[in-house]
């Protein structure tokens, strides 16, 4: 069926039954694995990689709605912005006086579209990222709608007072204050979403919270950037993701670096996704600690 096949790899049933294919061809294309269907009469030939704006599309089409629009997590895969893991159906958002059944692959939300919320990617529309992180904050757990507004600020994909003046702009709903305080809770410095998640952490147990990405100039010129720091107290916070710190040549660099911090005078806390997300306690102990508070 690759004739039938549209630039972005869907294939439209309808379509290829207007070129002639055998609607049992499609379902034994279906049943053997040859096809993968996207959404109601929609479909994707299994070795091909779909596109987050193929799927976008894929999701506005089969609403066969003319206004509708791909909205939260179908809009922030196109936009980049990072979301839990698991993939999870897609999102459209159209008029309140649309009919609309759930289905399983498919949510539909009703909230008005404001001038400038929606731009059109080859065809697509979707909502810019201002919008799409307004409508996504109040629905994802808060580290990870933090970390989606901290890499959406440090990439410059959106502006704080751009966030903001949008929330105003919109009329109150269940969820705006919520949105509101998550933006207010990032910082845009942050590069991983552990990082996010330990400045929580500490935010939520009274803790201080270090500076970000703190620039320290060795005596030997060499420059670092520690993931936070309290200079004041010659403490640095490190988290180590998993991917590149754990290459040999990256560890190697990691371990001079501290040693030679630790010569400088430095107390260099490091941390583990596992000591973040499951020992959220004793993280805050140790940078309590290192600070020299006493427990609360």
């Amino acid at each position: 069926m690759g004739d039938v096949r549209e630039s972005d790899g869907l294939i439209l049933r309808d379509n290829a039954l207007h070129a002639g294919v055998d609607p049992d061809q499609i379902m034994k294309a279906l049943r053997t694995g040859r096809l993968r269907r996207l959404q109601r009469g929609i479909y994707i030939c299994r070795a091909d990689e779909v596109t987050p704006l193929a799927l976008a599309r894929a999701a506005v089409l089969t609403t066969g709605i003319a206004d509708a629009v791909a909205s939260h997590h179908t809009a922030a895969r196109v936009h980049g912005i990072p979301l839990p893991d698991g993939r999870g159906p897609e999102h459209v958002t159209v008029a309140r006086t649309q009919r609309r059944i759930r289905r399983k692959e498919l949510v539909f939300h009703s909230r008005e579209m404001d001038l400038g919320d929606v731009d059109v990617h080859r065809g697509v529309p979707v909502t810019r990222p201002p919008r799409t992180l307004i409508d996504l904050l109040p629905v994802i757990e808060e580290t990870a709608a933090v970390w989606a507004v901290d890499d959406s600020l440090r990439r410059r994909l959106v502006g704080r007072t751009e966030l903001l003046t949008a929330l105003d702009a919109r009329p109150g709903a269940p969820g705006d204050a919520l949105a509101r305080t998550r933006v207010l809770s990032a910082d845009g410095k942050a590069e991983s979403l552990l990082e996010t998640a330990g400045r929580l952490a500490l935010r939520n147990s009274e803790v201080p919270l270090p500076e970000a990405q703190y620039r320290v100039v060795a005596h030997d010129g060499s420059v670092f950037y520690l993931d936070g720091a309290y200079p004041e107290h010659m403490v640095g916070l490190e988290f180590d993701g998993q991917g590149v710190h754990s290459e040999p040549e990256a560890l190697y660099r990691d371990r001079w670096r501290q040693n030679l911090l630790v010569a400088e005078g430095w107390t260099i806390l490091r941390f583990t996704w596992w000591d973040i997300m499951h020992g959220k306690a004793r993280f805050v102990a140790s940078v309590r600690s290192a600070l020299g508070m006493t427990a609360p």
